[in-house]
């Protein structure tokens, strides 16, 4: 589970960086346009479509996104014909819409409609998701980190006890190749504040329920800090 855990946090950890990276040129190229670009009138002369395809609850559909195709004439007096870069499920823009056109003096063919979505949906696009995705894998990392330092102590300082075994849980909340574990679960009355602890055990990549058959399972238990635990699955099977 450890190594689950480290290659999940390393994953999302490079990935959210290189969304950063991207999202953060992005938002420069757009602070570049509004810093030197000039401004024209174009029109929106057709659409370019393109299928996105999408899964939810093992259901795949698919949408048709809609590109705005717009044309201006840039300084010299060329017609200029760009697709834009942002998309959506719906049109967006009527056939001979006039629009405003943003573009660089050098690059009058990297035009871009002076909206919204054409100039801040990308940087936020990508800069959301990047600080998401980075936030999950840091998150992942140090959780990691401080299992593999409590487990350390635990086995150094911990106190063994006996707790009554209560059964097993489906975790749904974890899925790796859209498999769920399970989880062993028991609880414990300390013995000197007389209150009942619930523990969980590490991720089990099979149904436990029909091997485990003591009514007890042995813990590691920091007395002083009961939340910090582990429960002692090396009796069972690596697999199943």
């Amino acid at each position: 589970m450890g190594k689950i855990v480290w290659f999940i946090g390393i994953l999302f950890t490079l990935v959210g960086l290189g969304m950063l990276v991207i999202g953060g040129w992005t938002l420069g190229t757009t602070l570049k346009y509004r810093r030197d670009g000039q401004t024209a009138e174009g029109s929106v002369v057709d659409f370019e479509t393109s299928e996105s395809t999408s899964t939810s609850n093992g259901r795949r559909t698919t949408k048709t996104m809609y590109a705005p195709v717009f044309e201006f004439r840039d300084p010299s007096g060329s017609t200029q014909r760009i697709v834009s870069s942002s998309s959506s499920s719906s049109r967006g823009y009527d056939i001979g819409e006039k629009v405003p056109v943003r573009f660089l003096p050098s690059k009058p063919g990297d035009a871009r409609i002076d909206s919204f979505m054409g100039n801040w949906f990308a940087p936020l696009i990508t800069g959301g998701l990047g600080t998401l995705f980075f936030g999950i894998g840091i998150g992942a990392i140090v959780s990691a980190i401080t299992k593999a330092r409590n487990r350390k102590w635990l086995k150094k300082n911990g106190m063994r006890v006996q707790a009554r075994y209560t059964g097993t849980i489906y975790d749904e909340s974890l899925k790796v190749n859209n498999k769920s574990p399970w989880r062993l679960t028991a609880q414990w009355q300390h013995p000197v504040t007389g209150d009942m602890h619930s523990f969980q055990s590490d991720a089990i990549w099979y149904d436990p329920s029909q091997i485990v058959q003591q009514e007890t399972v042995d813990v590691l238990v920091n007395a002083d800090n009961p939340k910090v635990y582990e429960i002692d699955i090396g009796f069972l099977p690596k697999s199943a």
